[in-house]
């Protein structure tokens, strides 16, 4: 095998399980898949090292495939943080007319569809596609929803069960399960 293979396969793969992680919340699903094939190298590697076979083995080329596993995993982890960012930098805007909605009227709305348009020109969504109109579709869209105490929400699923939301009380984001 030639010499530069391995490196370049442990760079492509890494930079491709980073462009997942920029490109799709699902893509973290291959973190656990990418701890354990590293786990499992770092285990083969190990026990390579303690055979009398250890002579024939080309650790070099072991040492760039779990570079790379490493790689991976900072770049899916990197790059799925940056979607939350952008998740934040996408309701701003909402929270903003909110806040500012609550300061001239009392109360926050009982949808985020109230904003539009002297509030807000645009309800951002969660999943950047636009609302279908109604007002259920408008309010599972959005992930807005006002409390009883009347403090209010924002809720998205990102990675399959996991959730990103916005807590009014508390002015912060936070993921959950």
């Amino acid at each position: 095998m030639a010499k530069w293979l391995v490196p370049l396969l442990s760079l492509l793969g890494a930079a491709l399980m980073t462009a997942l992680g920029y490109l799709s919340f699902t893509a973290a699903l291959a973190v656990p898949l990418v701890m354990l094939a590293g786990a499992a190298l770092v285990l083969v590697t190990l026990v390579l090292a303690v055979l009398p076979v250890r002579r024939k083995v080309n650790f070099l080329s072991l040492a760039w495939m779990l570079a790379g596993l490493v790689l991976s995993y900072l770049g899916l982890t990197r790059g799925t943080s940056w979607r939350f960012d952008q998740m934040e930098v996408r309701f701003a805007p909402l929270i903003a007319a909110l806040e500012s909605y609550h300061s001239t009227q009392g109360a926050y709305p009982e949808s985020a569809g109230d904003l539009v348009p002297e509030w807000i020109a645009q309800v951002p969504t969660c999943d950047d596609s636009e609302p279908e109109g109604t007002a259920a579709a408008l309010a599972a869209g959005t992930g807005y929803h006002r409390r009883e105490d009347g403090s209010f929400g924002i809720t998205c699923y990102t990675i399959v069960f996991w959730k990103y939301s916005y807590d009014s009380r508390q002015k912060l984001w936070y993921g959950w399960d």
